[in-house]
């Protein structure tokens, strides 16, 4: 017994071992600098963290990838927090990560969506595509972009179950996370392409100082949020 428990230590030390380095490598980790341990207990920045992953494995290499990124809201003191972020050639794509679980239920058009879960418990949280749509104007506006080259992707995590999610703007994208290489690889293919090299620096150069704002807007965006939804 006392074997095979050591190997079982051995083989997850290793485990833990290869997942830290990979970690340490991944563009994530370069904008971040979160500890692994404090990401992967958090479902939140976990979901992210497995999303930039596959962004950076699948986007053009010359993409710029951006992570928490807060922006000014339109007409306001406050600030809104974009997930994720990535630009290449075919636009600039402001994702809204819900790594949820259950089946998800939702309408462009309404307010509240619906995580029906295995035990039948239902519980209702805003449209990520109206969340996500404050997300994109505050971008906009700092960027002063056209809003053809501006793309909404709401990705759920592969846990969830999307049943019945109704969505009629061409540029919004309700996807589950592995669903997300295709999503990649269709752009690529058959995006038009909006912007240079230049363009993406550009833009990333801008945007960068903004994942790094201080620990008092922070604060403040959450009591905001708190304030607004009751979380």
């Amino acid at each position: 017994m006392l074997i095979v428990f050591l190997l079982l230590c051995m083989t997850a030390t290793l485990a833990f071992y290869c997942k830290q380095r990979a970690y340490r490598k991944s563009i994530y980790y370069e904008r971040t600098h979160h500890n692994l341990m404090t990401v992967m207990f958090n479902k939140g920045r976990y979901g992210e963290y497995l999303t930039s992953r596959i962004i950076e494995k699948h986007a053009l290499k010359s993409h710029q990838q951006l992570v928490n990124v807060y922006v000014p809201k339109r007409k306001s003191q406050d600030m809104t927090e974009l997930d994720l972020l990535y630009i290449d050639r075919t636009g600039l794509y402001v994702i809204e990560s819900k790594n949820y679980s259950g089946w998800i239920f939702g309408n462009e058009a309404h307010q509240q969506w619906t995580q029906t879960m295995p035990n039948k418990k239902k519980f209702k949280f805003y449209n990520p595509i109206r969340q996500n749509a404050t997300h994109i104007r505050a971008v906009q506006d700092s960027l002063a972009l056209p809003s053809e080259v501006i793309h909404s992707v709401i990705v759920f995590s592969e846990r969830c179950e999307l049943k019945k999610i109704e969505v009629t703007s061409h540029n919004v994208h309700v996807i589950k996370r592995k669903d997300l290489p295709h999503f990649i690889e269709t752009r690529k293919q058959s995006g038009k392409q909006y912007f240079t090299q230049a363009d993406i620096d550009a833009i990333y150069k801008k945007l960068l100082p903004q994942m790094h704002v201080s620990q008092e807007v922070k604060n403040r965006h959450i009591q905001t949020i708190q304030q607004k939804y009751g979380k």
